[in-house]
């Protein structure tokens, strides 16, 4: 995990721990969705609904990172232990921990919970103990906002 984080290497925080991963190598391409839910109004006669706004959807940011050579399975590890909450023996104590995603200007620190870790590895494996030496992780990620934005906050 990373001591002290450039600017331009992206990177994950976890909120509650404060433990930070560095991506050892920036995402080559990243998908960033939202949508809106329509109640759609059938009304007899009219050739065609009418719409009515009931809600926006979660923000989903997803791309993939790469891991090569060092620590990969603590790493993988570590994003994937963001997907599971913590229990006091039979008793749930806290949900999964949010994260703050940070990647240069264009993600300055979006407070997210992680969805989905999906982890390829590949073919370079430690001979003696088999450890992966190489995964390409995809992550999911939905932005956590606690009050409603309006299209002319998104514009700024």
């Amino acid at each position: 995990m990373a001591e002290s984080v450039s600017r331009t290497v992206g990177y994950l925080v976890d909120v509650v721990t404060r433990e930070t991963l560095e991506f050892q190598y920036n995402p080559d391409e990243i998908t960033d969705e939202k949508s809106a839910d329509f109640a759609t109004i059938k009304i007899p006669g009219m050739s065609h609904p009418r719409y009515q706004f009931v809600a926006g959807e979660a923000r989903r940011i997803a791309f993939t990172i790469v891991f090569f050579k060092g620590s990969v399975k603590q790493k993988v590890a570590w994003l994937q232990s963001l997907l599971y909450p913590q229990h006091e023996k039979t008793m749930l104590k806290s949900a999964p921990h949010k994260v703050l995603f940070f990647l240069g200007d264009l993600y300055p620190g979006v407070i997210c919970i992680v969805r989905q870790v999906r982890v390829r590895y590949f073919h370079m494996f430690d001979k003696d103990s088999l450890l992966p030496q190489h995964a390409e992780v995809e992550m999911a990620l939905e932005e956590v906002v606690m009050k409603s934005v309006s299209c002319s906050e998104v514009r700024k």
